[in-house]
């Protein structure tokens, strides 16, 4: 069960992590192409981004690991 426990929480870390840096080095082409939204990014640096997500949860995970955070605390009656 902690091992499952431990699991769902990463995922849960690295989703919100990944979508707080979506909007970092976005940038817009000045000139607009026909048939293309004029917000479309030209670059979006998604492989770069998840790799920073990847490593950052894996870092805020070993912390809670260590520091023995028992999810199981805020659950009990």
């Amino acid at each position: 069960m902690y091992l499952f426990t431990n699991f769902i929480l990463f995922i849960l870390i690295c989703w919100i992590i990944f979508f707080i840096s979506l909007p970092i080095k976005i940038s817009v082409p000045a000139n607009q192409v026909d048939g293309h939204a004029s917000s479309a990014p030209k670059k979006t640096h998604i492989g770069l981004k998840v790799v920073i997500t990847t490593a950052i949860s894996l870092i805020i995970m070993l912390i809670l690991i260590f520091i023995k955070f028992n999810l199981g605390i805020i659950f009990k009656q």
